[in-house]
């Protein structure tokens, strides 16, 4: 018998301003999808309804932190709204839904209703099942959400109209064997500050998992900056995995994954709202380019394992590094 699936409507996780909110999802099934519905409502008025003070991330900038946790204490995945929203674009090949009220220097108080994937099953893979989240085996699952506040989506709104809440739906399946076992798809962050130019700034990754490939921010001063980022090097020891100029990277991974962007005039657009944004300041790294998870780096046995950055120093500027993790089944 195959598998069956189903999608869900879960939990609803409330505001917090500046604070958390939690909610269980329900256990027993294998885990494809998880679907965040963001609604709510700033208050701010049209003159300061405008792409400048929209800040970075657009309405999803007040959700500072999603994080989904198996068995009370296991971080399976730990990232922002905002750059839920990029790997998402890289991800599934289209920008994600924005709000087009939002900047629009028009519109009185404008609603946001927008909704992101997070996959628990690989996107770009031969066989996305392989890293289903099998929750049939967790006493707990949970998911987290570290909320910011109004200004965190428009620097000149003075309180939420309607307050947020994000919806959970699922996309799930069953009539899996029971022996069947998964790896695990982990994501989470590595935030580092850049407190001068250097050709080989060094982020200090964990051995043992296996590394499918990177998602790499570059900002100065809360906004996306290309010009920080000029190269990243893969190394372990004297072994270089990966050499690629920053550019070279941006341009390859909208060629092979079918990204686009907008084109208006003599200049590209930017696919988001407000002017902090850049999808220049993105960079996503794929080595599995045949869709085979055999093709990932396998750390176990390394003693360190690290990414080699050459970067520039324009001003108050941060690295984020987004590691996309395999923990496979061993033995």
């Amino acid at each position: 018998m195959g598998q069956n699936v189903r999608n869900r409507r879960q939990n609803v996780l409330k505001y917090v301003s500046n604070g958390q909110a939690a909610e269980g999802l329900s256990r027993g099934m294998i885990y494809r999808e998880l679907y965040l519905r963001l609604k709510g409502q700033i208050a701010v008025a049209a003159i300061d309804n405008t792409t400048a003070k929209t800040k970075r991330g657009d309405e999803w900038g007040a959700v500072k932190e999603v994080r989904v946790i198996a068995n009370g204490t296991d971080v399976i995945f730990s990232v922002s709204g905002n750059a839920l929203w990029w790997m998402q674009y890289f991800f599934y090949g289209a920008p994600p839904a924005v709000t087009p009220t939002l900047g629009d220097a028009t519109t009185l108080n404008p609603s946001f209703d927008s909704t992101l994937i997070i996959p628990f099953w690989m996107p770009l893979a031969r066989r996305p099942i392989d890293t289903a989240l099998d929750s049939r085996r967790l006493s707990s699952l949970e998911v987290e959400v570290t909320w910011g506040s109004h200004t965190d989506i428009n620097a000149s709104a003075t309180g939420f109209t309607t307050e947020p809440t994000i919806t959970l739906y699922s996309l799930e399946s069953f009539n899996v064997p029971k022996e069947l076992r998964f790896s695990q798809f982990r994501r989470f962050n590595i935030e580092q500050e850049v407190a001068a130019a250097n050709p080989r700034y060094q982020v200090t990754l964990p051995t043992g998992p296996m590394y499918r490939g990177f998602l790499i921010n570059a900002s100065s001063s809360n906004a996306d900056v290309a010009t920080i980022l000029n190269n990243v090097r893969i190394v372990s020891g004297s072994t270089v995995y990966y050499d690629m100029n920053a550019e070279v990277i941006r341009q390859v991974a909208r060629g092979r994954h079918g990204l686009h962007r907008g084109f208006s005039g003599a200049a590209y657009d930017d696919i988001r709202i407000g002017d902090s944004n850049d999808v220049d300041g993105w960079h996503f790294i794929n080595l599995v380019t045949d869709g085979l998870l055999t093709e990932a780096i396998d750390t176990l046995g390394f003693s360190e394992f690290q990414l080699e950055l050459d970067v520039s120093n324009p001003g108050t500027d941060k690295i984020n590094v987004y590691p996309l993790q395999v923990i496979p089944v061993r033995g």
